[in-house]
């Protein structure tokens, strides 16, 4: 894999796990960089992909499941999938009835840090205050 790819997996398994909403530290790179390798390597298909559900990464090859990680702080309640290159949220019953991947796509996911707003939200509370400040000089004025 040539480091452009690699560096693009790598994004996308940290997106992944900001989705689930897990905290920096050493517990998540424990998970972040065996999967970063497992999507990395190179003898892996291209339908090769992560599935999170119920506080568990799985990693899944040739339709089976080879690898898991619980990850038991994780804080989604949504069942996702990642193949190193996209992620998304997929239909929980559909995939839980017969592992089928019913794709939602990432509305609604906070692919940010944990603990921070998305820069819409962040700028909406700052011309919030500044519309106010503006407001408060106008009526004192």
């Amino acid at each position: 894999m040539n480091t452009i790819d690699l560096q693009r997996t790598a994004y996308t398994v940290e997106c992944f796990l900001n989705a689930l909403r897990l905290e920096d530290g050493p517990a998540r790179t424990q998970v972040e960089e065996p999967l970063v390798r497992w999507l990395a390597d190179s003898a892996r298909g291209k339908q090769d992909h992560l599935i999170y559900q119920e506080g568990r990464i799985s990693c899944h090859a040739g339709g089976k499941v080879v690898q898991s990680y619980d990850v038991p702080q994780a804080r989604q309640i949504q069942t996702l999938w990642c193949n190193g290159a996209k992620l998304s949220a997929i239909d929980s019953a559909a995939y839980s009835r017969n592992a089928q991947l019913v794709m939602l796509g990432t509305a609604g996911l906070f692919l940010t840090l944990p603990g921070q707003l998305p820069a819409k939200e962040r700028d909406k509370g700052r011309s919030s205050n500044n519309n106010n400040n503006n407001n408060n000089n106008n009526n004192n004025g």
